[in-house]
Formats: C-alpha cells, sequence, structure tokens
C-alpha cells in the first residue's frame, strides 16, 4: 500500500502538458496539446482545436464539443480539417491519440478526452471552455465502431459515424442508446460498403440519420483521398467530398443536442442523399 500511495504522488507530481493558449491554425481556430492520464498511469496524448482570437487564446464558452476518434492506422492529423471546420462553427474537438493509431485497444482514450474537456486542469485554456451536457462522439472507419462503443457508455448526447458500423458485439445494447446519431456513407467506398453502412444504419434506433454521398470513397473522410485511387477512385473531387460532409455534420448538430438530428439542415444539403426515421 506504501508503494502504491508512493506512485501516486509521484504521478501527480509529474507535470503533464496544460496549455493557456494554442497556436492559430486557420482563422478564428487554434490548436494545442494536453497530455492526462489513462488507466491512471499511462500519458495520454489529446489534440485539442478550438475557437480562438488571433493570439490563439480560446473565445469564452461555454461551448458544445466532439470527440472525434481517427480510423484504424490514420493518424488524428489527417482529420484536422473536420476538426477545424467544427470549431469555426463554435465547437471544441478533442482527438486523443491511440497506440499504433489502432482506437479498438484502448477505447477508453475516448472517455478519458471527454473527462479532460469537462474537468480539465486549471487555469489551462480548457477551464470553463466546454458545456458538459453537450459533448459528441465521432469516429471514421474503425474509429466509428469505437464510438458507438463510446456512446454506449453514456457520457455523449450524440454520436456521429462515418464509414463505419457497429461491432455486432453491441447490436444487443442499440436499442438503449438514447441519443441522435448520424451515419455518413461514401457511395463509392470499398471498405466500409454503402450496404454495409446501411445494415449498420439500420440497427440504430430513433432518431437517427443516414447521409449517402456520391462518388465518395473511404478516404474522402481524410484530408485525401489518394489511398482509394487504384483499387476504389473517387468520382467527386475530394473537396466536393469535404464541403458534403462539412455540412452534414454542422447540420446534425444543429439540433442534436436538443435530441433531433436536424433533417430540415440535411435534407439542404446539396447532392447528398438523406434517410431519416
Amino acid at each position: 500500500m506504501r508503494l502504491l500511495a508512493a506512485l501516486t504522488v509521484f504521478l501527480s507530481a509529474c507535470g503533464l502538458s496544460a496549455p493557456t493558449v494554442g497556436r492559430v491554425t486557420s482563422p478564428g481556430v487554434a490548436e494545442a496539446f494536453f497530455e492526462t492520464r489513462a488507466n491512471d498511469t499511462d500519458v495520454l496524448r489529446v489534440r485539442v482545436l478550438f475557437p480562438s482570437d488571433e493570439s490563439g487564446r480560446p473565445m469564452a464558452g461555454p461551448h458544445p464539443a466532439v470527440v472525434y476518434v481517427q480510423g484504424g492506422f490514420v493518424p488524428t492529423q489527417r482529420y484536422a480539417w473536420q476538426a477545424e471546420v467544427l470549431a469555426r462553427q463554435g465547437f471544441v474537438v478533442a482527438m486523443p491519440d491511440h497506440t499504433l493509431d489502432l482506437a479498438f485497444f484502448s477505447i477508453e482514450n475516448g472517455e478519458v478526452a471527454r473527462k479532460l474537456l469537462v474537468t480539465p486542469p486549471s487555469r489551462s485554456l480548457l477551464e470553463g471552455l466546454v458545456d458538459a451536457n453537450r459533448i459528441a462522439v465521432a469516429g471514421h472507419s474503425l474509429g466509428g465502431v469505437v464510438a458507438i462503443k463510446l456512446a454506449l457508455l453514456k457520457g455523449f448526447r450524440a454520436v456521429m459515424v462515418q464509414a463505419s458500423f457497429s461491432d455486432a458485439a453491441d447490436d444487443t445494447k442499440l436499442p438503449a442508446l438514447g441519443m441522435p446519431s448520424l451515419f455518413m456513407a461514401g457511395a463509392k467506398d470499398c471498405q466500409a460498403t454503402l450496404r454495409q453502412v446501411e445494415a449498420g444504419w439500420a440497427k440504430m434506433p430513433s432518431p437517427t440519420a443516414l447521409v449517402v454521398l456520391p462518388g465518395t470513397t473511404h478516404y474522402g473522410f481524410t484530408d485525401t483521398d489518394a489511398d482509394d485511387a487504384v483499387k476504389c477512385p473517387p468520382e467527386v473531387a475530394i473537396e466536393v467530398s469535404h464541403a458534403r460532409i462539412a455540412a452534414a455534420m454542422t447540420g446534425f448538430l444543429s439540433t442534436a443536442f436538443e435530441g433531433s438530428v436536424g433533417e430540415t439542415a440535411l435534407r439542404a444539403v446539396e447532392g447528398v442523399e438523406v434517410s431519416v426515421r
């Protein structure tokens, strides 16, 4: 017991990164890197993007937030474009790292990132920045599987799933999800096919929406779809995919924390197919 107590004191004394200001990445958006504890001992690095002034200081909150879970073997940086879109709309976005960029083996990291937003380090830029009652979880590919698992823990208020579907082991739990969900599918995705995503969406309880992106492939949700060029070429420019994804995300989130999927906003997104139930 004495050894455990000593270890706890040692760990609490170790300095973890808790920035008071961020680096401006684009007008109105800044980025900072936090360190927190996972499993009481492991150091977890969390990339956070947030609405900021020109000096990288956060705009006064509290703001809604999104915890974003990366796809398998895809670095978080490749989803920074999504985080910037959301930050420009007034969201704080936390993107936790995962060992070997595989979220499935450290599912708890997403929950640790949520707790960082809710109970941030004293005097850090996150202090008072996030509304604990307006936090969504999102993920792409393998990250989408994990996002659903995190949503089932009940700490989040909405879930967004990109090119993905639930783990079969979670299917019996889905009826009790208790929050709005958004599924997004690339019609030309050869990894998480449209049929698979549609089947996964069919298992979700209402309220839920499915947005199908014509011509978009699996990596169209990242910063480049070049990985699909040989076996599964996209039929639209990446800029088109990004614009549709951004509009669908913000449309959904516009009402998700009030308990609906933003159907009117989703149906206004040009060039996509929308199903709601």
